[in-house]
């Protein structure tokens, strides 16, 4: 299997697996952001994993757009707007998009 389908199956799982324990929530409660954060900062531990997500999420927007100045990826923000939905979704589909690029180039 090409790595690009590997990502590309990794960024489907990355979406999937956080969102079938979120979406029922959401539907439950809706977009109650305090309620969310309340129960996302509800411990230290629960923070700390709240947080370390943060801090990857930001470390990976700047690699996307970091690699994609060097790259000439175009449509990089579709990568970034994943990352938002969330950091198992938005790293797998960059890397998806940038075999892509990588391949043309290779060519």
């Amino acid at each position: 299997m090409p790595i690009k389908n590997i990502y590309l199956l990794l960024a489907i799982l990355g979406l999937l697996l956080p969102y079938s324990l979120f979406l029922p929530w959401l539907l439950e409660y809706g977009f109650d952001f305090g309620l969310f954060f309340g129960e996302l900062f509800i411990n230290d531990i629960a923070g700390t994993g709240g947080l370390d997500v943060l801090a990857v999420s930001i470390a990976i927007v700047t690699f996307i757009i970091i690699e994609s100045k060097g790259l000439g990826i175009k449509y990089f923000w579709i990568a970034i707007v994943a990352t938002l939905i969330g950091v198992g979704f938005g790293l797998p589909l960059f890397l998806y998009m940038r075999e892509i690029i990588l391949e043309k180039i290779n060519r």
